[in-house]
């Protein structure tokens, strides 16, 4: 990297973290692990490719709280697994494409790329984790990466200690698809019983300042439903599908569909899954097929993102009162 003459920083942090080596190693180098956590307070990573080798690319995209995606890509430099990771680091275009930091509406001041270096130590059963990011300017951007890298490393921390508990979303580029991920720590059947108990359903579907009422829900196969989201403002918003199967506690198939769009048609075919896993704990995985790319990416580049991440958070929250109260 040669110099611009412009006062650089050499970023440099370092976290003990309550898991092994090996495991912190993993969570850098897979990319379904590198979704549960990477990326700043609110950001999720809906897509990741990691082709780990000297010379193997990696691309993933940030999203920020208000749908706003920010890819980037990089090289491996070098690899000694379990110890040592060198990456260069660039903004890029969904295609993987090297594109300047202005392309995002930062200071054109930033590097086309920059390096990273991230070393794993063992420490007492533990791991110390350092990372220095070496070739960004002195200003805001830097004093933004800075605070973005230690919000990772926070949201890292609570990945190894609980699992990935939080909402990943999963939109690969050009395909008609979107899957949504998450993992409650409650049984398959209690999990289950909050889709289709019309008490508990509207204990949780939507943001935090969203009120529900349901108009109809059926919840059996060749059912129907339809629901209304009131705002704070008054706003009302009316949402309606068809159940095509619902078999407990395994699965639900449905169509969605937003009556608030300008044009009729807008549909979605959604398949909800239900896994048990060990511990008491369920898996959960939603595939919403659109019929087209661009009826997907008008959706998420809608509020979709946000209510998708409260509601499953306000799950969460129904689920450990329900325990509680058995």
């Amino acid at each position: 990297m040669a110099s611009t003459g412009i006062a650089q920083r050499e970023l440099a942090i370092t976290r003990i973290l309550d898991a092994p080596r090996d495991r912190v190693f993993r969570a850098w180098t897979d990319p379904e692990q590198v979704k549960c956590w990477f990326g700043p307070k609110g950001f999720t990573i809906p897509f990741a490719e990691i082709d780990l080798r000297v010379g193997g690319k990696y691309r993933n995209v940030m999203r920020s709280p208000d749908g706003k995606d920010y890819w980037s890509a990089g090289t491996y430099r070098e690899i000694v697994e379990p110890e040592r990771i060198v990456i260069t680091d660039s903004f890029s275009d969904a295609e993987g494409n090297v594109v300047p930091a202005s392309y995002y509406g930062m200071s054109g001041d930033w590097p086309l790329e920059l390096l990273v270096t991230i070393t794993f130590e063992e420490y007492d059963g533990k791991t110390k984790l350092t990372l220095r990011h070496e070739g960004m300017p002195e200003g805001e951007n830097a004093d933004g990466a800075e605070q973005g890298w230690n919000e990772s490393f926070d949201k890292l921390a609570e990945y190894l200690a609980s699992g990935c508990r939080r909402t990943t979303i999963v939109a690969e580029p050009g395909k008609q698809e979107l899957f949504i991920t998450r993992e409650f720590d409650a049984l398959r059947e209690l999990v289950f019983r909050a889709f289709v108990e019309p008490d508990l359903y509207v204990q949780w579907l939507g943001p935090r300042e969203i009120e529900m009422r349901l108009e109809t829900f059926e919840p059996r196969t060749g059912g129907s439903y339809r629901y209304i989201h009131k705002d704070k403002d008054g706003n009302e918003y009316g949402f309606h599908g068809v159940y095509h199967e619902i078999k407990p506690p395994e699965r639900i198939i449905d169509t969605w569909e937003f009556e608030g769009l300008p044009e009729s048609g807008h549909v979605s075919l959604e398949t909800a899954r239900f896994e048990a896993l060990p511990g008491d704990k369920t898996g959960f995985t939603a595939q919403a097929v659109f019929l087209s790319v661009a009826d997907r990416d008008g959706l998420i580049q809608s509020d979709m993102e946000r209510g998708v991440v409260e509601s499953y958070e306000r799950l969460d929250e129904l689920l450990e009162r329900l325990k509680k109260e058995r």
